[in-house]
């Protein structure tokens, strides 16, 4: 996790392209395969899934400040705890922010043959600003859940945990990012994002997690 600002800038600049990259040429493909055979990945992404369930992670740093601040009074955990709580209110913002921003269709939008596909930021533009600020609102309160794809909330939040357990047990780094590589992959199975939007949500999960840590490291070193 020690990089210079040059090699935190070139590994964003590669995942941001290979973002790009697969939503033109690897999306579509990866999410027509497991919506063809649903029957068989969804119901196992569905519990892969449940990992990345923000509510998990809240209530455990919650109830492990309450613990170590005030019941068994070790004050390092209990900022390591108020960590948590902090990285995962500060990277689910961000989530909630850029999905709406975005307005992604999910995959859903293939199932049955059909060919509903991208971003309501980057479409309407023919009927003027306005007109297209007021679409792109009316759409995302109509249908919240349909278009609020990219990034994946859940791949935020695994991401976030994983970063987390890394810097504070570096020796298991190897596990951490291997279970969150593991969980995110339901999402795909489920249906639910496609391939960019896991990796734009493990990178913003990433980048949270660092920035919260260089303002309040010295509290839970």
């Amino acid at each position: 996790m020690n990089f210079s600002k040059k090699q935190y800038a070139l590994i964003i600049a590669a995942v941001i392209s290979f973002i790009i990259f697969s939503y033109f040429y690897l999306d579509r493909l990866i999410a027509e395969y497991f919506l063809a055979n649903a029957s068989t990945y969804e119901s196992f992404g569905d519990f892969l899934s449940l990992f990345g369930e923000s509510n998990w992670y809240f209530a455990t740093a919650i109830i492990g400040f309450v613990i170590f601040k005030f019941i068994k009074k070790n004050e390092l955990y209990a900022q390591r705890f108020l960590f948590l709580l902090y990285i995962n209110i500060f990277s689910g913002l961000l989530s909630l922010i850029l999905k709406n921003l975005f307005g992604r269709i999910r995959p859903w939008g293939l199932r049955n043959g059909g060919d509903e596909y991208g971003f309501l930021l980057f479409q309407n533009f023919d009927i003027g600003i306005v007109e297209k600020f007021k679409t792109h609102i009316t759409t995302i309160v109509d249908a919240t859940t349909t278009y609020t794809s990219f990034p994946s909330g859940h791949s935020t939040t695994l991401f976030t945990a994983a970063v987390y357990l890394m810097l504070l047990f570096p020796k298991h780094k190897i596990l951490w990012l291997s279970l969150a590589i593991l969980f995110v992959s339901g999402r795909i199975m489920a249906s639910d994002h496609f391939l960019s939007d896991i990796t734009a949500g493990a990178l913003l999960g990433t980048l949270s997690t660092l920035y919260m840590y260089s303002k309040l490291k010295e509290k839970i070193r």
